[in-house]
């Protein structure tokens, strides 16, 4: 056995004198650096006992007052895990078994065989150093496992069988599946499909500072498909998983890839416009009659003004996204506002004669305090998009409504309706409605997350109210803000 390792500390109690003054001076000679306190009476060894936690204890089986079997019941009270080596006298062999029954560590006799006695003590001191090890192991598994209950990212401990020894709840709430429907069964039964992902997800071979790598990974749960990233890392029992949920996270990389090929697209449209109009009079060889320039010349201003469009919604929606707009809240004349708003689109809509747009409600409607810049920015998004999906001969109205408090606009038209299951999603970031369910409609996808997060900096509300090949209808709702709280909503909104 390795001495270095034995730096321990013990107590030998013993009423022979003698004694105490030779097992300490041949102990040190035997293990280097071992500390020794000695007791020559039991009710001083148990105040000792009671002070200090020894890593072996060593007692005489036959003292005056409490004897050594006494002395171990006490210190198996006092310190049950510590061990206890004792001396009998030659021919004490029943004491002996006694002492083994009653706990102690081991037992020598006299005449002390000082190579058997040092090799007991090296062992019970190794003894006792593994246990507090496995202690502190223990302490620290359940200090881990107590912040494990409060970590974000799902977690579960399998043992060398598969079988489930940990389950937090942050899996529970992703997987849906409660600890006490996965604790001691094997993962397999568990998760559907898990030997497939298990043999694909990296396992690190100990916990790494940087963190072991993951893999996303699809998982089916609960009858719909989970998209988890998972790590593994290797501990003397099994392995610990962790995973989150990236399935948002996901689509929206997906509708990010998405958004990037169709702003490509909206882009490479006006620009090959631009451009052709740009070419097209710049030719010398060619005579254009002033008609022919205008027309180019208009094309060449409508395009631009739809690049600006682009741009602007961009760079509108980074400004949501970081918190960084700022509104300039002030009276707003809503009637005149809506006024202005329908002419608006009417005008930028001149080639659809075929559509009727429409406004009601401007009568006694009031004014509120409002950005007013952002609000006719709302009511024409919507306002565009109920005429660019309403059928020749339909009708977009534009109408307004006074309520306890605040204002109700309503954009409705005849178009093709929005699914129930996509009414939620079309007002997240870059959703675009399948283009073969909207006529061949275009977008950014970026119009109706513009509209939700203005109206919420505004302390409004926008929502959808469709049916399938009825139409649809946008509502937005803003409050009536009092003049004493102008200045409060003057400030950066985030």
């Amino acid at each position: 056995m390795n001495n270095d390792a034995i730096p321990g500390r013990i107590l030998i109690v013993d009423d022979d004198t003698a004694l105490l003054e030779a097992l300490p001076r041949a102990l040190k000679l035997r293990l280097d650096g071992i500390q020794i306190d000695t007791s020559d009476n039991a009710a001083d060894a148990l105040d000792r006992i009671r002070e200090t936690d020894y890593d072996a204890v060593v007692s005489d089986i036959k003292m005056p007052g409490l004897d050594g079997l006494e002395v171990l019941r006490e210190i198996k009270k006092l310190r049950p895990k510590t061990p206890t080596v004792l001396i009998t006298g030659h021919g004490e062999h029943d004491l002996a078994v006694q002492a083994l029954r009653g706990g102690a560590y081991d037992f020598v006799q006299k005449p002390i065989d000082r190579d058997y006695f040092v090799a007991s003590l090296e062992r019970a001191i190794e003894l006792r150093r593994l246990e507090r090890r496995v202690d502190e192991q223990r302490h620290a598994l359940e200090r881990h496992a107590r912040v494990l209950e409060h970590v974000d990212d799902g977690i579960f401990l399998i043992d060398d069988e598969g079988v489930v020894q940990h389950w937090n709840p942050a899996a529970a709430a992703v997987t849906g599946i409660e600890p006490e429907e996965a604790l001691a069964r094997r993962i397999d039964d568990v998760l559907t499909g898990w030997p497939t992902v298990a043999e694909l997800v990296p396992i690190a071979p100990s916990p790494d500072p940087g963190g072991p790598s993951s893999k996303t990974l699809p998982l089916e749960l609960g009858g719909k498909e989970l998209w988890l990233s998972i790590s593994g890392v290797r501990f003397v029992d099994g392995i610990v998983y962790a995973f989150r949920n990236v399935t948002e996270q996901r689509a929206l990389d997906e509708l990010k890839g998405e958004f990037v090929a169709t702003v490509s697209h909206e882009l490479r449209t006006p620009l090959a416009a631009i451009y052709g109009s740009a070419q097209t009079l710049r030719r010398e060889d060619v005579t254009l009659d002033p008609e022919t320039r205008g027309r180019l010349l208009e094309v060449i201003t409508a395009e631009s003004e739809r690049l600006t469009r682009i741009a602007g919604d961009i760079l509108l929606a980074n400004t949501l996204a970081s918190g960084r707009l700022r509104l300039n809240h002030k009276s707003v004349d809503v009637a005149t506002l809506a006024g202005d708003v329908v002419d608006e689109v009417r005008a930028a809509f001149v080639d659809r004669e075929d559509i009727t747009i429409e406004v009601s409600g401007t009568n006694g409607i009031g004014e509120i305090v409002a950005d007013g810049d952002r609000l006719r920015q709302i009511l024409i998004n919507l306002l565009d998009n109920a005429v660019k999906y309403s059928p020749g001969g339909g009708r977009v109205r534009l109408e307004l409504e006074a309520r306890a408090n605040g204002i109700r606009f309503a954009v409705s038209d005849d178009g093709i309706g929005i699914a129930a299951g996509e009414q939620q999603q079309i007002f997240g970031k870059f959703y675009r409605v399948d283009p073969t369910l909207s006529r061949g409609v275009r977008g950014t996808g970026l119009g109706l997350y513009i509209c939700r997060e203005l109206a919420r900096r505004m302390q409004g509300h926008v929502w959808v109210e469709s049916r399938e090949g009825e139409g649809s209808t946008f509502y937005v709702d803003l409050p009536v803000v009092r003049p004493v709280e102008q200045s409060e909503k003057a400030a950066v909104v985030t």
